[in-house]
């Protein structure tokens, strides 16, 4: 009985690792690819349909210069895809090569594609906005990283929690670090894009550019962080309500014990 009712228990933390885990991954390797659902796993999108830019006090469209100059720009943890627009159809015709320390930064990219060195057209809020990019995409990327390693290993460490209280104390220790991680990096990566995103709105009128956050990739990582919090309460219910301790240690095993008055006559 108390072997199925431990089964029962750590069951439930179980489930909801495995989930925060799945979701993690599709968030860590959302944009990887130029087709299929990975090519719709994107933080931000911006649209440069429109885009104009200044150069020596010249306003120009983007694809004057440019005729071949990208719709749309897409990024993800690891790089950024561009593509065309067709009517209200997005497709994306190629992405760049996976970085391990990647940030994106779009008015860098588009000077440097089409060959100018100062925009000087680009708002304020679209600078400001940008002077945080470097850094808070590397620690997004590293926490991102360590917590799929730290839910991973909580996965492993759950089977130890099938034997004993100090199993399942380490397993709840490794949740609660996978957690924060997982937290932190989500947040920041909500705040990041949803500030780029209103600021390159903002700057409609200069710019000519539109942004938009994805709901599908945020939904995941927020998903991803609510299954690593339902998974760390059930494992901190396993320590108070699941009974570790094997039965056979509890059981009172009785002998029988000779007479000796039985053996005289």
């Amino acid at each position: 009985m108390a072997a199925g009712r431990n089964c029962f228990i750590l069951s439930f933390p179980y489930v909801f690792t495995i989930a925060a885990l799945v979701l993690a991954i599709f968030v860590i390797i959302g944009n990887l690819e130029d087709h299929g659902i990975l090519s719709r796993l994107y933080f931000m999108r911006l649209n440069t349909q429109d885009l104009s830019i200044t150069v020596e006090s010249t306003t120009i469209a983007a694809t004057v210069v440019d005729p071949s100059f990208p719709d749309f720009y897409q990024v993800g943890l690891w790089n950024y895809c561009q593509g065309t627009i067709s009517g209200d159809v997005y497709t994306v015709t190629n992405c760049t090569t996976p970085h391990g320390l990647f940030y994106f930064n779009p008015i860098s990219i588009i000077e440097e594609r089409l060959g100018i060195s100062d925009i000087q057209n680009v708002p304020s809020e679209v600078n400001d906005a940008l002077n945080a990019v470097r850094v808070v995409s590397y620690v997004m990327i590293i926490l991102y990283c360590v917590s799929a390693i730290f839910i991973a290993m909580e996965f492993i460490a759950g089977f130890f929690s099938f034997h004993s209280r100090g199993g399942s104390l380490c397993t709840l220790i490794i949740s609660l670090l996978a957690l924060a991680c997982l937290v932190v990096s989500t947040a920041l990566a909500t705040a990041l894009y949803y500030v780029e995103a209103r600021a390159f709105n903002d700057a409609n009128s200069t710019l000519g550019t539109t942004a938009s956050t994805n709901t599908t990739t945020f939904g995941i990582a927020w998903g991803a962080a609510a299954a690593a919090v339902l998974a760390t309460i059930f494992w901190f219910f396993s320590i108070c309500c699941g009974s570790t301790r094997s039965s056979r240690k509890n059981e009172v095993i009785y002998h029988p014990v000779d007479n000796p008055g039985m053996h005289q006559i």
